[in-house]
C-alpha cells in the first residue's frame, strides 16, 4: 500500500487492524508510528491503550493476547511489534519462538479495537512464507525503502515548508551533497537553517554553506570528488583542513580505504547491469552515495583502484609502524591518486 494513502485514511480515522512496515528508511517509518499513535490513543490514556514490543525478546504469543485484550478507557488499542524478524528470511540469535500459527489464527478474526502494527527494517518480506502470503492479503503492508534521487529532493523540499522555510530544488540538491542523505540529519539541518533564515524565507547556498554540518565521511567524499575531477589544490586543501580540527590521520586513510572499495565495488558490479538500488543493497550504503560513487569511479580504471587500495593497505601498516610521517603519506596517497584518474580506461 503506498505510504501517502495509508497516512490519508488514518487522518480519516480510517484504521486498519494490522499494518506491516518494512524498509531500511527508519526515519519515514518512526513518523508514520507517531502518527498512528497521534491518531489512534487518546493521549490521557496512551500508557493504558498502547504497546510496543520487540519480537526478539518477548513471543508472538503474548504480543497477540495483548492485542485482543479490550482498551481501558479508550476506543482503541495500538500494538506495535518491533524487530519481525519472522517475516523475512533471517533468523537473529534469540530463544523466543515467533510462533507464526498463532499470527495466521489472529489474522483470521482480528478485534476491531486494536490496530497492531509490525515493524521490520529489512529490505524486502520473505514471500515464500505462508504468514507473509497471507498478510499480504488481510494487513495494510507498506514498504519504506532508502529516499533517493528526486523523491529524496522532494522530501527535503517539502519538510522545508513544514519548518515554514522554502528551499528550490538546486538548494536541496546541494544539502544533500553537503550532508548527506540520512533524513534524521537533514531534519536536524532543515530545521537549523529554517529558524536562521524565519518564516517564510528562502535556504539559499550561502545559508547551506554558513551552516551546514558535515561528517568526515562526508568530508572524505567531497575530498575523492575533487581528486576525480582533477583539482588536487583543492583535495589538498580539504586534507589540511580535516586535519586542522584535530582529525586523526589513520581514521582519514581507513575513510579513504572504505570510499575507494566502495568505487570499486560500483566499477565491478555496473557493467552487469544492476540498478543502484540493487548495488545500494549489496554493498549496504545508501543509493544517493551509489549514485556518486558511480560518477567518481567513472574517472578511474578498476586496476587503478585495485591499486590505489594496494597503496592504503602500505600506508596503513606504515602508520601504524611508525615508519612514515601521516602527513606526508596521505598527501603522497592523495597525489597519486590524482596520476591514476589520468590513468582510466
Amino acid at each position: 500500500m503506498p505510504l501517502l494513502s495509508a497516512i490519508r485514511e488514518i487522518r480519516q480515522k480510517q484504521f486498519s487492524p494490522i499494518y506491516v512496515l518494512y524498509g531500511p528508511e527508519s526515519f519515514l517509518a518512526e513518523d508514520f508510528l507517531a502518527l498512528a499513535r497521534k491518531e489512534m490513543i487518546d493521549p490521557e490514556f496512551t500508557d493504558l491503550n498502547m504497546s510496543v514490543y520487540d519480537c526478539t525478546e518477548i513471543g508472538l504469543s503474548e504480543i497477540l493476547q495483548d492485542a485482543e485484550t479490550l482498551p481501558f478507557m479508550g476506543e482503541h488499542r495500538l500494538v506495535i511489534a518491533r524487530q519481525a524478524y519472522f517475516l523475512t528470511g533471517s533468523k537473529p540469535s534469540t530463544k523466543v519462538e515467533s510462533d507464526p500459527d498463532a499470527l495466521l489464527d489472529y489474522l483470521q478474526n482480528p478485534p476491531p479495537y486494536t490496530t497492531l502494527i509490525l515493524h521490520t527494517e529489512a529490505d524486502k518480506l520473505d514471500e515464500r512464507k505462508k504468514l507473509v502470503k497471507t498478510l499480504q492479503q488481510k494487513a495494510k503492508v507498506i514498504p519504506f525503502p532508502l529516499l533517493k534521487d528526486g523523491d529524496l529532493y522532494g522530501w527535503v523540499e517539502r519538510h522545508a515548508g513544514k519548518y515554514q522555510a522554502k528551499i528550490d530544488r538546486q538548494q536541496a540538491m546541494r544539502l544533500v551533497e553537503r550532508v548527506g542523505a540520512e533524513l534524521r540529519l537533514l531534519d536536524k539541518e532543515i530545521e537549523k537553517m529554517a529558524l536562521f533564515v524565519g518564516v517564510g524565507e528562502s535556504i539559499t547556498d550561502d545559508v547551506i554553506e554558513l551552516l551546514g554540518a558535515r561528517t568526515l565521511e562526508q568530508d572524505v567524499f567531497a575530498l575523492i570528488e575533487q581528486v576525480a575531477s582533477g583539482r588536487l589544490d583543492k583535495a589538498l586543501r580539504m586534507m589540511y583542513d580535516c586535519m586542522k580540527t584535530g582529525e586523526e590521520p589513520i581514521k582519514l586513510l581507513a575513510l579513504l580505504a572504505r570510499q575507494f572499495r566502495m568505487l570499486l565495488h560500483v566499477k565491478q558490479l555496473a557493467p552487469r547491469g544492476y540498478s543502484q538500488q540493487q548495488m545500494a543493497g549489496m554493498i549496504k550504503m545508501h543509493p544517493y552515495a551509489v549514485k556518486k560513487a558511480m560518477e567518481q569511479a567513472r574517472h578511474f580504471s578498476e586496476e587503478s583502484l585495485k591499486k590505489l587500495l594496494g597503496i592504503l593497505a602500505e600506508e596503513d601498516f606504515r602508520m601504524k609502524s611508525g615508519q612514515v610521517d601521516k602527513r606526508l603519506a596521505l598527501e603522497l596517497f592523495i597525489a597519486r591518486a590524482h596520476d591514476e584518474r589520468t590513468k582510466r580506461s
